[in-house]
């Protein structure tokens, strides 16, 4: 690890001190969270740790697939950091391990008697860290039990828990049940924020290279990589390499060069996966010079200065990184042609998140729940479309509860003015009111497809029936019903990988969805409260 010696101390007093805390790390892509968390282990792992046992768990490359899935991961993790030699709990492994034919439940109770075992009997306590957490938090496929069990493993425990991830734990989490679990009420409520590298930083890269540079060129290495660490310690490569041994402002400038050839890659996917209102912010900041800070959103400077993008100076925002700017400098299109966007398949999968994110920007938010699962799809375009479309099953249901709440005042049944219209010849024949007729049965179904069935005949889009929405569209139900069907391909894939092309389709669906819903439902629907279906 170089630099982010200040980062680890404040790190580990925060894991050390008398009532130790749970502790989020935060950073973006690159920054250097996975360096800092194995600086961390091998910490927690020197004699004078209060921690026996450590456990580093990267969950980022194979995610578990289910709670049962996770707890088993964790499970061997736990034996394998308890050593081979360790035959204490071999009788337990061995009723985990036939626990895989079996349920979660069953595997969370023996893994919860061994961690208390663990603690009671050998006097030890376990730090565990999870590194690339975000990946199983936005996948949608855990569930909000397996968190309130994972809580009784740590409170009131010895036991920590650290988990790295790009955004905030409850940013990332995709199910209801997991966002609202008092799972993360354990953590410090300050998550630490990894950023570029500081002054001190960048004086330990330089002892580290054994490098002699005056002033100037200490200035210049900061203005080239605004602190990013690949950036920055691939330049230090390049003036090594030069073997100079007096370098000056001079020296930095002709390397930086070299850099931004070699890196032009890397530079090119920074730019690509910035959000789009990140990406306009910056192009604003770059035409400007700098720019005054209550001109750019909170999120796009947030966003900018966590990867050392912008710096804030003063009243202003202003851009920090030359390396970064020259590249965007060079990569605006040079024609305004959606030719040059998306022309080619390749440039199509790079440039549609950004037309996607940018329709997102012009629908105002009535439900921030609803507006914040179609966001989180966007985040999986292009690298993962099979995870883009988890969220399908609670956007619908949340769609169609605010839908009822508006057009039936937030009662459970069908109005008796619609019942009395719905009744009349030729509908009395439809064989959906003729089996309600049967049965006198007018409450709203909970079943998610009956209820569109319902929501058809309510706007008109069923033969012989006229819509008697108050305001929501056939436009509305197309929507929604292509959604179901999207859902169900989601839910029953049966191994057949989902295209990015039709992933964007979906998504489509989705933003266009939250459009009509502002048109129909207006400002009542940020007043909404949803039941337990949700």
């Amino acid at each position: 690890m170089i630099g982010r010696q200040a980062l680890l101390d404040s790190i580990w007093g925060k894991l050390t001190k008398a009532s130790p805390d749970n502790l989020s790390i935060v950073g973006p892509k690159d920054i250097g969270k996975t360096v800092l968390l194995n600086a961390l282990v091998e910490r927690a792992k020197q004699d004078d740790s209060p921690y026996s046992l450590v456990i580093y768990w990267q969950l980022g490359y194979a995610p578990p697939q289910s709670d049962h899935e996770f707890i088993q991961q964790l499970s061997d993790l736990l034996f394998a950091a308890m050593g081979t030699d360790t035959n204490t709990y071999a009788e337990a492994r061995s009723e985990i391990e036939k626990g895989r034919e079996s349920d979660a439940g069953v595997s969370f109770m023996l893994l919860r008697e061994i961690m208390e075992d663990i603690q009671n009997y050998l006097e030890k306590s376990v730090l565990m860290i999870w590194d690339g957490f975000d990946k199983p938090l936005s996948q949608a496929l855990l569930t909000g039990q397996l968190f309130g069990n994972l809580r009784d493993l740590f409170y009131g425990k010895r036991h920590r828990v650290v988990t790295a991830t790009r955004k905030t734990q409850t940013e990332l989490a995709r199910n209801k049940q997991v966002e609202d679990s008092p799972f993360w009420n354990m953590f410090d409520v300050n998550p630490v924020r990894v950023g570029p590298f500081d002054e001190n930083d960048i004086e330990h890269a330089l002892s580290s290279a054994l490098l002699t540079i005056n002033q100037g060129g200490r200035k210049e290495l900061a203005n080239w990589t605004g602190g990013h660490p690949v950036l920055l310690l691939s330049l230090l490569n390049t003036l090594m390499a030069s073997g100079d041994s007096e370098l000056t402002n001079e020296h930095v400038n002709v390397a930086a060069g070299k850099v931004a050839s070699e890196l032009s890659d890397f530079l090119d996917k920074l730019w690509t996966e910035c959000t789009a209102s990140a990406k306009n912010a910056f192009q604003l900041i770059v035409e400007n010079d700098s720019l005054d800070k209550d001109r750019i959103g909170k999120e796009e400077t947030r966003y900018l200065l966590a990867r050392g993008f912008a710096v804030r100076d003063g009243a202003k925002i202003k851009s920090s990184c030359r390396l970064f700017e020259q590249h965007v400098r060079g990569a605006k299109p040079d024609t305004g042609t959606l030719d040059r966007l998306f022309g080619s398949w390749e440039a199509y999968q790079n440039e549609i998140r950004t037309l996607l994110e940018l329709r997102m920007k012009q629908i105002r938010i009535i439900n921030a729940r609803l507006h914040k699962l179609v966001s989180q799809c966007l985040g999986d375009i292009p690298d993962y479309p099979d995870d883009c479309l988890n969220n399908l099953t609670r956007i619908e249901e949340l769609a169609l509860d605010l839908i009822w709440q508006h057009e039936f005042d937030g009662a459970q049944a069908i109005p008796n003015d619609l019942v009395a219209y719905w009744t009349q010849h030729p509908r009395d024949s439809d064989k959906v009111i003729k089996k309600r007729m049967e049965d006198n049965d007018w409450d709203l179904p909970r079943d998610r497809l009956k209820q569109l069935v319902i929501l058809q005949r309510l706007t008109g889009s069923a033969p012989d029936f006229e819509a008697k929405a108050k305001s929501v569209s056939k436009d509305t139900y197309v929507l929604l019903n292509a959604i179901h069907q999207f859902r169900n391909r989601t839910e029953h894939a049966d191994g057949q990988h989902i295209h990015v092309g039709v992933a964007v389709s979906g998504v489509l669906l989705c933003i266009e969805l939250l459009s009509c819903l502002e048109r129909e439902l207006g400002g009542t629907a940020g007043q909404i409260t949803t039941g337990g279906t949700t």
